[in-house]
């Protein structure tokens, strides 16, 4: 079976995509839950004991749960810019070809604009986290870097991927003109 990726959003607690439209707004998927209450710790990876508040290492500063949550609000972002990038993928597929309408390339044009801005925001997000590495102390830091340095790394992939998609529609415009 194909899996479809689409942009999805939260209202009162039910989650709704574009699917979604013309079908009473309601979706048969239950809403998805991240967090702490799953297993996972503000700490960018596997439920830990120390995590867990056992006692056993003391809390981390206000420093770092302020990075850890602005890495998880990145993390978020670069998911979100992801699907965004699959989504114009598949549009730019039915470009120059039979199949392609005013309506996709509306689409299209508009998709262009979510991933730049989406890109701007994400741009903004990483040189503020790089700023408070500077603030923080060496310590603090070191797990911080780590997150932000594979964080950066991700984004910088799928920026590449959204470069070689509008590379690859203008060399087919190209061929079809």
């Amino acid at each position: 079976p194909r899996q479809i990726i689409s942009n999805t959003t939260t209202l009162n607690n039910t989650t709704m995509s574009f699917q979604d439209v013309g079908r009473g707004g309601r979706s048969t998927r239950p809403p998805q839950r991240r967090g702490p209450q799953q297993g996972y710790s503000t700490q960018g990876g596997a439920f830990s004991s120390a995590a867990a508040g056992n006692g056993r290492s003391p809390p981390p500063s206000s420093n770092t749960n302020t990075a850890n949550s602005s890495y998880d609000h990145i993390s978020d972002s670069i998911l979100q810019y992801q699907k965004n990038v699959a989504l114009l993928e598949r549009m730019s597929l039915k470009l120059h070809t039979p199949e392609e309408t005013p309506v996709l390339q509306t689409q299209y044009t508009l998709q262009i604009d979510v991933i730049t801005q989406l890109g701007q925001r994400i741009e903004t997000q990483l040189s503020a986290a790089d700023k408070r590495l500077a603030t923080m102390s060496r310590g603090e830091a070191a797990g911080c870097r780590t997150t932000h340095v594979k964080l950066n790394r991700d984004y910088r992939m799928v920026e590449q991927k959204y470069k070689n998609v509008m590379l690859d529609v203008r060399k087919r415009k190209g061929l079809a003109e």
